[in-house]
């Protein structure tokens, strides 16, 4: 226990150490919030959020893979760090995307793929379309359900990314660390064997995904990760795992700081490259700790503004009617009136209480 509180005040030392001199580069190379490529200030109130720097969540990745890398590598740690790393380099590119693009990127849709592959002046081109077609097939799926900003990544790109993140991080918990089975309650766990897979894909894909769709307001995302981190930092104590303690101690600290320049007026804000690597990174402890389904308690904040896109996605594609007046919820409440900090402070408190009531069912 004393081992992962130390490395909890570590992180958040060498955090704060890294965080001046990483906001002044920010600024030096304007790495900052535009306007092209952000939807949401059409809110009035988020104006004042231009030229802000983004990419803050290298704040995090130093002080996380520093410190993990001298004191805390093994067996535990070297695929966390490796998912953690390959979904930070993915939301790289996306702000940089999105920050430096120049040009919108023109998307095809299916329809107009099959209409090519039908009706091509070329055979070779008809050739080429008709054998793309899963390919096509499987970017209109996600492009229909995800969001795409500007110049930025698109949905099925960002998806095929995490895919081949959680086709690592299910050889590694299969095969490496043969873990087959899911918690359920108390001592009871199920056997589920090779299905294990495609809930590994689930958990990582969907946790990525909903850590980032979350952070849209100062300090929310941040504050609902240091629950949910600290939450499993006790449940790996709890199992006696100290190298995972260690690892969600080292995020948690790291995270503190990072909330320190990102409470409103945000001096930084954590970006994909934030958001994506800490996701995968949260969504592959659960599954190293078999809490799995604690996961969908304490993320609960996550899951319910997931759920919003989602509903308003489906509402406007199938039913012609928005549900909310922006999605995520946490637009739809700025829209209703409520300011920034009611928001963020009351979904904190809601992310703690949950927390609490995770460790509480852990220890059942």
């Amino acid at each position: 226990m004393l081992a992962a509180f130390t490395f909890l005040i570590l992180s958040l030392l060498v955090s704060l150490l890294v965080a001046p001199f990483i906001i002044d580069l920010l600024y030096q190379f304007k790495v900052v919030r535009g306007r092209a490529s952000d939807d949401t200030l059409k809110i009035k109130k988020r104006q004042s959020k231009l030229g802000t720097p983004m990419m803050g969540g290298i704040i995090i990745i130093i002080s996380v893979v520093i410190i993990t890398l001298l004191f805390n590598w093994n067996k535990y740690t070297q695929i966390p760090i490796l998912i953690f790393l390959i979904g930070s380099a993915l939301g790289a590119i996306d702000d940089l995307l999105n920050i430096f693009g120049k040009k919108k990127r023109v998307f095809k849709s299916f329809k107009h793929h099959l209409k090519l592959a039908l009706h091509h002046k070329k055979i070779t081109k008809r050739i080429f379309y008709i054998i793309t077609i899963p390919w096509a097939l499987y970017r209109g799926l996600f492009n229909s359900i995800g969001s795409r900003y500007g110049t930025g990544l698109y949905p099925h790109e960002r998806i095929l990314i995490q895919i081949i993140e959680s086709a690592i991080v299910s050889y590694y918990v299969f095969f490496y660390l043969h873990i087959q089975s899911i918690w359920i309650w108390s001592n009871i766990y199920v056997n589920i064997g090779i299905w294990i897979i495609p809930l590994i894909f689930l958990i990582i894909i969907s946790t990525a995904n909903a850590v980032n769709i979350t952070d849209g307001l100062d300090g929310l995302s941040v504050g609902v990760m240091i629950a949910a981190f600290i939450t499993f930092m006790t449940i790996a104590l709890i199992q006696k795992n100290e190298s995972i303690a260690i690892l969600s101690g080292t995020i948690t600290g790291a995270l503190v700081t990072y909330l320190y320049f990102n409470i409103k007026p945000a001096r930084v804000q954590i970006g994909d490259i934030g958001t994506l690597g800490l996701g995968s990174l949260l969504g592959i402890i659960s599954i190293i700790l078999q809490k799995e389904l604690i996961l969908v308690i304490v993320g609960g904040v996550f899951v319910v503004e997931t759920l919003s896109v989602i509903i308003q996605k489906l509402g406007k594609k199938y039913l012609h009617k928005k549900f909310f007046l922006m999605a995520p919820l946490h637009h739809h409440l700025e829209l209703l009136g409520w300011s920034e900090e009611k928001i963020v402070m009351r979904l904190w408190i809601f992310s703690f209480i949950l927390a609490l009531i995770s460790i509480w069912i852990s220890l059942i």
